[in-house]
């Protein structure tokens, strides 16, 4: 599917942010005595710093912005509504990054099946996943009052979820960043959920490639599996009446592939998990799994 030139959207409603005191110290640090007496790493250092302070403070495009970039519809400041057919569309996650020297801001959003079905024959079950999209920015305005630019969108990324619902975000952890050699971008973002009693945690992974955009074998955004990294049984286990009690949270962690540009992927363990009736056991650094990047399916395998 092609994608649509890249202009600004004419009626996303993009933020102007105001410099905090994070990006005025940046300043203050970089032109003072010690930074510029410290030789050129040091003031290449001070002004990367400024640089991403700068691009904190200002404010990146919001939900109805980045929906109206990928849908096209007014939603009137909603970040969900129908898009067609039944099909509704609902903003996911935003996430600001620096790839290369330029500041990017990409949204993602979530969208239904359209709905041709009589009712009943368009029920959801586990294997009913939902399509991802995306909308993406540089902070490379002409203005300070339109600071972002709008560069591109795909409307499908990848399917992910379950019951026509996406992974859940994990707004108490932040997302992780590795760059590879060839200059992509790696991105896992924190998802929770629960089922069955038992709740989890993990990560959706997703590879931004800055190649052209219409090159349709190599897409800019692409969802590469989803990673579980800890659960726990406490909703369930009935204070150990039922089953044992036991949790584990999983570090994840990115490391160079050798031979290869995707990094490989280690989730080491901590908590307890059940060693057999009635028992359980502590968990630690032997119990670590590791994750490689699989060429033909396009996702995350474990090794």
């Amino acid at each position: 599917m092609k994608t649509r030139p890249q202009d600004t959207p004419s009626r996303a409603h993009l933020l102007r942010g105001a410099l905090t005191g994070l990006f005025a110290a940046a300043v203050i640090a970089a032109a003072s005595p010690a930074a510029l007496a410290a030789g050129p790493a040091a003031r290449l250092d001070a002004a990367q710093a400024t640089q991403t302070a700068q691009a904190a403070a200002v404010a990146p495009p919001d939900a109805p912005a980045v929906m109206y970039a990928i849908y096209q519809i007014d939603g009137k400041g909603a970040d969900s509504y129908e898009v067609a057919n039944g099909s509704i569309a609902t903003y996911w996650f935003g996430h600001a990054f620096e790839l290369g020297g330029t500041q990017y801001f990409t949204g993602f959003t979530w969208d239904t099946r359209e709905r041709y079905g009589k009712p009943g024959e368009d029920e959801a079950g586990p294997e009913t996943q939902v399509n991802l999209a995306e909308a993406t920015f540089t902070l490379t305005g002409s203005s300070p009052e339109r600071p972002w630019k709008f560069r591109g969108m795909e409307h499908t990324i990848g399917m992910f979820g379950a019951y026509e619902r996406p992974e859940a975000i994990d707004t108490r952890r932040q997302p992780l960043e590795y760059r590879t050699p060839a200059g992509k971008l790696v991105l896992a973002v924190p998802t929770q959920g629960f089922d069955n009693g038992t709740s989890f945690e993990g990560y959706a992974l997703f590879v931004f490639n800055i190649g052209p955009r219409d090159e349709l074998k190599d897409k800019v955004w692409a969802y590469i599996g989803s990673i579980n990294t800890g659960d726990d049984n406490s909703a369930a286990c009935a204070d150990g009446d039922v089953m044992p009690c036991v949790a584990r949270t999983g570090k994840l962690t990115f490391a160079a592939q050798p031979g290869g540009d995707m990094p490989r992927i280690t989730v080491t363990p901590s908590g307890t998990e059940i060693a057999g009736p009635g028992k359980t056991r502590q968990l630690g650094a032997a119990d670590a799994v590791t994750y490689v990047y699989d060429e033909a399916g396009k996702q995350y395998a474990e090794k």
